[in-house]
């Protein structure tokens, strides 16, 4: 399942963007310039860290809107479908449902009924 979640995810999820990508690199350029080579090997092995720490936690996001969508879909499949009654749905005065629903339009105050 763990392999088939992650196919689904490459195959779904775009990439990030690539100026981000970029200056992650510039950055961790001029970083290891400036260490020495036991601390570029230490900067090296949290970079991988980092990596897999995100890779692992895009994969567990991406796996649960999966899954809640999975259950969304059985919960919606098991409902009798519903469908609008022309007097319940309409609010827009020039839609034929207001014309079949006169409890539902705006009555004029009293006194006003006969025009001005």
């Amino acid at each position: 399942m763990h392999d088939y979640m992650r196919a689904m995810k490459e195959q779904f999820c775009t990439e990030i963007d690539s100026h981000h990508r970029c200056e992650v690199e510039r950055i961790h350029s001029q970083l290891s310039q400036r260490l020495n080579r036991k601390n570029r090997r230490l900067l090296l092995h949290l970079m991988d860290e980092q990596k897999l720490l995100l890779e692992e936690s895009s994969l567990a996001a991406f796996t649960a809107g999966f899954r809640s969508a999975i259950g969304l879909a059985k919960e919606l499949s098991q409902e009798k479908p519903y469908f609008f009654d022309k007097t319940d749905c309409c609010i827009h005065p020039t839609c034929a449902a207001s014309k079949i629903a006169p409890h539902k339009q705006r009555k004029a105050p009293q006194g006003q009924e006969g025009g001005a």
